[in-house]
């Protein structure tokens, strides 16, 4: 891994030499990490029903929520494959920023913000754009703010508590800065992801190709993340949220080649 003088301001892991000290490895019931020459497989085999299993590098845990080491304006670069296509690969997975805003019993302790690449397999049916799937691969945001005042109540409403009517979901597209937007690739290949996080707009690219672009982003601090775990959630009729730990008979992993984070 390759750190400048400012280590903040530039991350680059190759994965040569394992795993840097700069991660945070976790790792919990099924879930491994594991070195393969040069790269970081995320592996999970065996995951039952109700209990999780995960395996992620991350670098939020080395600090205080209000001191994550991510601002805008700065670029991601990921090179990675998945074991299975789409719609055959369990649970979820990805890579990028967020602000880890879930405790283990999976509540919600400040308003969740997310620009990454994210994964989601069925059951799993949550969309962040009308007329979006609600699950695959895809490119993601959610700017859900800093405060806890009205709009955290409404972040709430969307990703935890019942809703008492589907208007309420409606409400929140049009509230909330948010969206998501399904890859038409092949998940098993090599690509490279970029990503361009700017304070006005997010611009995401699979091998220098515009996937999606999205303006409003969140500005606060946020983590890196790359990971594999057997999570879902689902909108329910009423337009609550239900979430569930998938049981992953088979082996299937996230494999990574290198990670670059730049500040700008």
């Amino acid at each position: 891994m390759g750190v400048d003088a400012s280590w903040q301001r530039t991350v680059i892991d190759r994965f040569e030499g394992g795993i840097s000290p700069y991660w945070v490895r976790f790792a919990v019931g099924q879930g491994e990490i594991e070195r393969a020459p040069q790269t970081v497989l995320f592996s999970l085999e065996g995951a039952r029903t109700g209990e999780l299993s995960d395996a992620e590098i991350n670098d939020h845990r080395h600090h205080a929520r209000e001191n994550f080491p991510w601002t805008p304006p700065l670029s991601m670069e990921v090179r990675a494959r998945f074991s299975h296509p789409a719609g055959e690969l369990l649970g979820t997975a990805g890579f990028g920023f967020w602000n880890a805003p879930y405790d283990w019993e999976g509540g919600i302790g400040v308003p969740p913000n997310w620009v990454w690449f994210f994964y989601a397999s069925s059951p799993s049916d949550v969309s962040l754009t009308p007329g979006q799937p609600g699950c695959g691969w895809k490119a993601a945001m959610l700017n859900g703010g800093k405060g806890m005042g009205p709009l955290m109540g409404l972040v709430d409403l969307v990703t935890r508590m019942p809703l008492t009517s589907k208007v309420f979901l409606g409400l929140a597209y049009r509230t909330l800065s948010m969206g998501d937007r399904l890859l038409d690739i092949d998940m098993t290949g090599w690509h490279t992801y970029y990503l361009q996080w700017r304070r006005e707009v997010a611009l995401f690219q699979v091998e220098g190709r515009e996937v999606y672009r999205v303006a409003n982003p969140p500005t606060l601090a946020l983590g890196f993340v790359a990971w594999m775990d057997n999570n879902s959630a689902s909108m329910t009729p009423a337009g609550g949220l239900e979430t569930g730990l998938l049981a992953v008979p088979h082996r299937q992993w996230l494999e990574i080649d290198y990670i670059k984070i730049s500040e700008e």
